[in-house]
């Protein structure tokens, strides 16, 4: 189920240890196959991919050492995608010049104005995916449009390109280059416009290169208890399917590495075995580690993996301690619900009764206890790896959430959303 594991070449990401670079990569890592240090290059045969990009935020003097192996690369056939490198004169590309230059204005946005960009005419193919509002923010100086050349985005006043594309170089390659810097904005989450740029992109190359991801919409409820509503909870495929989900059900004893290899979303509901599921834990750290996702509903006693904790009960009276409170949706998971969405048929305390303490880096989602004195009821988090390709958890702290919410127009709709969320950061929808 890995991402990278598809027939034929996929895309590289060379990155120079920058935090905003490796950021952007963790967000839309579904739609590249290989994370590469800049200085491991000489190890590597860039033949072996159909793509490779290197995002903005490079140190500029990073890439000279290895502009052999690159412009091998792009007469080799390869694709080549560079952001914001200055005048890239280490790129054999003949005639190109790269004059300094920027917005007249770095408050335009503040003011309404329209920013000194257009379109070329006439309007390039990627276009389609990328609009003139995925690429107005500023820019790193501009580049001349030499023979062979097709721009993409210039500045209006005839001051040269900001985004050319050399679709047919000797050797059969082809180069992308920008003064645009989407990656290092993404990465300090700061300009949108950015981002828009990145989810558009990524999609529009590999859809150029002809690469399909998987859908990632693979669910699977693990049935641990045989109460017939526990065992196949009524509606729950029906809700599933309508998010575009396919839905199996597979026995708590089944669990092992065969299992999790054939789904993306694992749901554990709350009545279950803790002593077998932590004989399985290899297992689910493996499954998070290569990008699957888990929902658990559980009040733990013995934490059956290395993440969680006990589970700890809020004093029942005054009641109102009880009513969860929605404290960050973010991740839109709750906003359609309605008022009430924790009460099953009225009656609050079902949902949540308590908490666990949640590991570094998780997002806190709902409350519960004392105004005063809240805990995390439900909380999301990013399983940590090397290269930023881990699954997320969603840990409920409390009931099986197939019952809520019991009613209303969004009936049975709270573990929809909850995949639907996750998937949507496994793909870059979403970010962390």
């Amino acid at each position: 189920m890995a991402d990278a594991a598809m027939p034929g070449k996929g895309i590289a990401y060379i990155h120079w240890g920058n935090s905003w670079q490796l950021r952007s990569f963790q967000d839309f890592r579904h739609y590249i196959d290989e994370l590469i240090y800049i200085h491991d290059l000489p190890k590597l045969d860039l033949s072996r991919y159909a793509a490779v990009v290197m995002p903005d935020a490079m140190d500029a003097g990073a890439a000279l050492p290895h502009a052999p192996q690159l412009n091998a690369y792009l007469k080799g056939g390869g694709i080549l995608v560079v952001c914001l490198q200055g005048h890239a004169d280490w790129l054999d590309i003949p005639g190109l010049r790269w004059t300094p230059g920027n917005c007249r204005d770095w408050l335009w946005w503040t003011k309404g104005e329209k920013l000194e960009v257009r379109l070329s005419e006439p309007h390039h193919p990627i276009t389609e995916s990328l609009p003139l509002s995925h690429m107005s923010w500023h820019w790193g100086g501009s580049y001349n449009i030499p023979e062979g050349a097709r721009s993409i985005l210039e500045i209006d006043d005839g001051g040269g390109s900001l985004f050319l594309d050399f679709p047919s170089l000797p050797g059969g390659g082809r180069l992308l280059l920008a003064t645009l810097d989407p990656h290092s904005h993404n990465g300090q989450r700061f300009m949108p416009a950015t981002t828009r740029f990145l989810r558009s992109f990524y999609p529009w190359l590999n859809r150029e290169l002809g690469i399909e991801r998987p859908a990632r919409n693979r669910f699977t409820y693990l049935q641990c208890s045989h109460v017939p509503s526990e065992w196949h909870p009524d509606g729950l495929e029906d809700s599933l399917g309508h998010a575009g989900f396919e839905t199996s059900f597979a026995p708590l004893y089944q669990l092992g590495s065969e299992m999790l290899g054939k789904t993306d979303t694992l749901y554990i509901p709350s009545s279950h075995d803790e002593f077998f599921l932590k004989s399985r834990a290899e297992d689910l750290i493996r499954f998070l580690a290569r990008g699957g996702n888990l929902i658990i509903a559980a009040e733990p006693c013995q934490p059956w993996l290395p993440f969680m904790a006990p589970f700890h009960a809020v004093p029942p009276r005054p009641f109102t301690n009880i009513r969860v409170r929605i404290r960050d949706d973010r991740f839109g998971i709750f906003s359609d619900l309605g008022e009430g969405f924790d009460g099953w048929k009225g009656v609050f305390g079902q949902y949540v009764r308590g908490w666990t303490d949640p590991p570094p880096g998780a997002i806190w989602l709902t409350d519960i206890g004392p105004e005063h004195d809240p805990k995390p009821a439900d909380w999301i988090w990013q399983y940590p790896t090397p290269t930023g390709r881990g699954g997320y958890v969603f840990m409920h702290n409390g009931d099986n959430m197939t019952r809520y919410p019991d009613r209303g127009p969004r009936k049975e709709a709270l573990l929809a959303n909850i995949a639907v969320a996750l998937r949507k950061l496994s793909t870059g929808e979403l970010l962390f």
